[in-house]
């Protein structure tokens, strides 16, 4: 799915190799050059891939090493990387310190450190243990990280912002009593849990109409589901949207849910955009009483929160919302204040480029102080 917004970005976006035979003259070139300019770090860095290989990951861990190779040959008049998740783009910009010295940050997310338990792996707290700074996207995620990592670098908390412009609070109220939940079909979203919702709505003799919007592997299964509960009247899956169009699903929703849990592998959301989304909207929202989101949204003060694959509970909030407009109102207002001044992607970027410029200028110091020092040993000398 590609969002509009991807069209305003102005820098030239560079993609390295995914496969060796795609670009083998490319891999080829920055090994060389790699070598040349940086030979004993270069050597010291393939050896140690060579050393600690793992038999089943060694073809995905030399890929790395020549991604590395390509950002060294490339990445002319660098003097900071930084890495998006803690999983393959750290473990490059690992490569690459290790290789020429420069430093580098990450920003992790969910998947990256609690899916298969992740953060207990000493590969991936080795990546986060010698970056310069770490940005978490919850207090949670920066508490799991501090419990795990030792000798851990500066953890900083910056929330994933959302655009408030695109997003801004909806001015009517809707009519029809729409329930909305958007993400992908996977099992940590919970989306089999409300059709089990959607189904006691419709026992109870509760009018509503229920939207779900993704895709995912549990799209056939969730679309099963829908036919043996009998809500096909009820229940549609509309698939995937851009944000654009997705605006006008949230003007007309007169509830979002999203029962959010664990799942098997360790997956789980933390803060998903689409919450914060609704919330910036107006629209209610019925959530998962997990660590993370509830950095998010208070129960009955911001939103609902439920105990994880609880349909009863989910089922009763549901109704609550669709029946109450004051106190649908009352929660849309006070979650719009919360997004407003916790998740404005403006003011986080803020903090994040304010980072990274200070990140800059320390190594620009150690730079002036590294090429300084060999002058002044010469000047002593003479002094002798």
């Amino acid at each position: 799915m590609l969002h509009t917004q991807t069209k305003l970005v102005r820098a030239t976006v560079t993609y390295l190799p995914q496969r060796f035979w795609q670009e083998p003259v490319r891999l080829f070139l920055a090994n060389i050059l790699a070598w040349r300019r940086y030979p004993k770090t270069y050597c010291q860095s393939l050896i140690h891939l060579i050393r600690t290989r793992r038999t089943r990951r060694f073809a995905d861990s030399l890929l790395r090493f020549c991604q590395a190779c390509c950002l060294v040959r490339e990445m002319k008049g660098v003097t900071h990387l930084h890495a998006h998740y803690a999983n393959i783009p750290s473990k490059v910009a690992l490569l690459v310190h290790r290789i020429t010295g420069i430093p580098y940050s990450v920003t992790t997310h969910a998947k990256d450190l609690f899916l298969n338990a992740e953060i207990t792996s000493p590969y991936l707290q080795e990546r986060l243990r010698r970056a310069r700074f770490v940005v978490a996207n919850s207090s949670y995620s920066a508490s799991q990280i501090t419990a795990n990592v030792a000798d851990q670098p500066e953890v900083y908390t910056i929330y994933n912002g959302i655009d408030l412009d695109l997003f801004s609070l909806r001015s009517q109220e809707p009519v029809e009593p729409l329930i909305l939940g958007v993400g992908r079909f996977v099992e940590k979203k919970g989306f089999g849990g409300l059709i089990d919702a959607c189904q006691v709505l419709k026992q109870r003799g509760i009018r509503f109409q229920c939207e779900l919007v993704g895709t995912g592997r549990l799209s056939d299964a969730l679309k099963e589901k829908i036919e043996s509960a009998g809500l096909r009247q009820q229940v549609r899956m509309v698939g995937p949207l851009a944000q654009e169009q997705l605006r006008a699903h949230y003007e007309h929703a007169m509830v979002f849910a999203l029962p959010c849990k664990e799942a098997a592998d360790g997956d789980r959301d933390i803060l998903p955009n689409v919450i914060k989304e609704a919330m910036a909207v107006g629209v209610p929202v019925v959530t998962t009483r997990l660590a993370g989101i509830e950095e998010l949204a208070e129960h009955a003060v911001t939103g609902l929160l439920i105990p994880p694959s609880n349909t009863t509970a989910l089922a009763e909030c549901l109704e609550l919302l669709l029946t109450d407009l004051e106190f649908r109102q009352r929660l849309a207002s006070q979650a719009r204040k919360v997004i407003e001044d916790r998740f404005d992607r403006r003011l986080n970027f803020a903090r994040l480029k304010e980072l990274f410029l200070q990140a800059t200028e320390r190594q620009s110091n150690h730079l002036r102080e590294t090429v300084r020092e060999p002058k002044e040993v010469c000047e002593a000398d003479r002094l002798h």
